[in-house]
């Protein structure tokens, strides 16, 4: 169990100090009310003027003596991590002999290496290609294989890991060391030794803005739960759209502390918590993985200043149910909580949720926790974030829904099957230009309301269907994957296929993946999502996953693997009786298996392919 008594001590020393309600105050970044360069920032935006993209690792340039980042070692400015990415371009230019656009895999852990490693390929004008070590050799075989790495570089933590595999398959491998942290701790912050050095020899490196504007970025690959994993492409100019996009829909600014807990080989730990705090100037406060009991210590300040408390946390479903159930064991006792709830409704201002559907239940057990309605969104790796319910009003964040287009974003509801458009909805393009000091309360932060075109009207106002999107930050190719005539990926006038079953009555909300969670049964259609929301509520259930599987009389049955909660038992009957209050009987499960545990992806996703491999046989003949 990860809780210990320790912490709860230290909650207890806290509420020896009065409680006091305050408002929400910005926590401001060290040196964030230094001067940006303005000269610099008219540069910058007229290369944007021009079509460049001012990529993540340039923009440090703006704010060199801001902290960047606070991982389990160590603090590091922006130059100091501009400067120890530097000195490893070089490394990475002499192994290359200065080709560029040519795709570099890296392994590194969840802290400062991570960045400086990203951002020496970026300066190097070639292509960042994310491993994880959670996956097995095989599977990181083919990931170099197929993005057709040149070269792999590694920290030493995972030389071990790497080496063989990169012998095997004849990659150079460039295993870097910890002088690269060393050289970005040089560079602190409030330093009257080190300052003159950080400011006045800072020199730019890397390719022209013009350059980066058409060039790619980055390779993430997809998780491969209907196919083999597929390389999504990410340009510079993507990157800059979906960031400039984030700062105004989510009011990113120079004074956020954002904790970062999120695996950074998915789109969501590299864009939501990484990419788009540093390209706002903020300081990221990065833990190696999520445990549940340290990211409570973050979020609540347990030994932290006050520059470097938080004020964002983005999360997956599966982590904020598992900082619930320790909440309840962690702060039992009345008063321990409200000083929880206290803290998290002044301090933090934002709380996201993404990559997995978010129960109501657990929404509702958040807010009564926390004090903040969690701000549900709708993104894909092919996507980055494409729905989102809005940053204020906070009414507006409706559970179960992902709210509307973000700027640039075009999303349609078209017919399954044929793809007939019955809905258009379209977000105006954010304004990419760089600006100064925002601080998340002033009229620079614009999310225009969307233009919505009804090409078949319903009698209900209620259209359903497949998903679709477009958009400058939509991904145009896969990697490595010649274009095909009449794709299953894009229509033909270039709009995304999701394969995710959308309603859309004002807002959008996600049924399911149209292949996997939409299962057709005695004539109906029943969201698998629906159901499992349904199935939660049920006080004895710990987590669910609804499948469909072929059946003579039904077509397809609608099944349920659950897994209860401690010394818990539950039948059939049980289920469809607490069930039944909320779902129609057509959408009860006829099947119940009850398991010990559920195999996720990394983001906390339910791997239903999976499951269906497990537990398929039992599924189909337990009555």
């Amino acid at each position: 169990m990860e809780i210990t008594f320790r912490s709860c001590r230290l909650i207890n020393r806290l509420l020896r100090k009065p409680l006091a309600l305050t408002s929400y105050r910005s926590v401001v970044n060290v040196a964030a009310k230094d001067e940006v360069n303005t000269e610099l920032l008219t540069s910058f935006n007229k290369d944007i003027q021009d079509g460049g993209a001012v990529p993540v690792f340039r923009r440090a340039l703006l704010f060199p003596t801001r902290v960047a980042l606070q991982d389990e070692v160590g603090i590091y400015t922006y130059a100091g991590l501009y400067q120890a990415a530097a000195a490893l371009s070089t490394e990475i230019s002499a192994q290359l002999v200065g080709e560029t656009e040519r795709t570099i895999a890296y392994m590194c852990g969840n802290d400062a290496s991570h960045v400086i490693v990203q951002w020496a390929i970026w300066m190097t004008g070639n292509i960042a290609v994310p491993l994880t070590p959670l996956h097995p050799p095989e599977m990181l075989k083919y990931f170099l294989t197929d993005s057709m790495s040149t070269i792999v570089i590694c920290t030493q933590d995972y030389e071990k890991l790497l080496r063989p595999i990169a012998l095997d398959l004849s990659r150079p491998l460039l295993v870097t060391g910890k002088d690269k942290e060393i050289t970005a701790q040089l560079y602190q912050p409030n330093s009257a030794f080190m300052k003159p050095r950080v400011v006045d020899n800072l020199s730019d490196v890397g390719r022209s803005n013009s350059w980066y504007g058409s060039k790619d970025a980055l390779i993430i690959y997809t998780s491969g739960t209907t196919s083999k994993p597929k390389g999504v492409v990410w340009t510079h100019s993507m990157l800059q759209t979906q960031i400039a996009a984030l700062h105004s829909a989510w009011h990113y600014s120079g004074n956020d502390v954002v904790l970062h807990t999120l695996p950074l080989h998915h789109i969501h730990g590299q864009l939501n918590s990484m990419l788009a705090s540093l390209a706002a100037g903020a300081r990221i406060r990065m833990l190696p993985s999520f445990v549940s009991h340290a990211v409570w210590a973050r979020l609540l300040g347990m030994g932290e200043r006050d520059d470097s408390k938080v004020s964002v946390f983005h999360g997956v479903p599966a982590m904020y149910m598992r900082l619930a159930a320790d909440h309840d064991k962690m702060f039992a006792d009345a008063r321990t909580a409200e000083y929880v709830r206290n803290t998290l409704a002044t301090r933090v201002r934002l709380m996201c949720a993404g990559s997995a559907p978010l129960p109501s239940t657990l929404f509702d057990k958040w807010e009564k926790i926390s004090g903040h309605r969690l701000l549900e969104r709708y993104g894909m790796t092919e996507v980055g974030m494409a729905l989102s319910n809005p940053y204020r009003p906070l009414e507006g964040r409706t559970v179960s829904c992902v709210g509307a287009p973000l700027p640039a974003v075009s999303a349609r509801i078209a017919t399954t099957g044929t793809l007939e458009p019955l809905v258009t909805v379209e977000s105006p393009a954010p304004d990419l230009l760089l600006g100064l000091a925002k601080d998340g309360s002033g009229d620079e932060y614009r999310w225009d309301r969307p233009k919505v075109t009804v090409h078949a009207q319903s009698e209900t106002e209620v259209y359903e269907g497949e998903l679709l999107l477009k958009g400058p930050a939509v991904f145009s190719r896969y990697w490595n994957r010649a274009p095909k005539l009449n794709s299953d990926d894009f229509t033909s006038d270039g709009w995304f296929r999701t394969g995710d079953t959308a309603s859309y009555d004002g807002k959008f909300k996600i049924l399911g993946r149209t292949s996997v969670d939409i299962i057709k049964t005695g004539g109906y259609k029943v969201s698998a999502l629906q159901v499992e929301s349904a199935i939660l509520e049920h006080p004895d259930v710990e987590d669910v996953a609804v499948l469909g599987f072929e059946d003579e009389s039904f077509g397809e049955m609608v099944t349920a693997v659950v897994v209860l909660k401690e010394n818990k038992k539950l039948t059939l009957k049980d289920l469809k009786d607490e069930a039944g209050k909320r779902l129609a009987p057509y959408q009860l499960p006829k099947v119940l298996l009850v398991v010990e545990q559920m195999p996720r992806n990394a983001m906390g996703k339910l791997d239903k392919k999976e499951i269906r491999r497990l537990y398929g046989d039992k599924l189909g003949t337990k009555k």
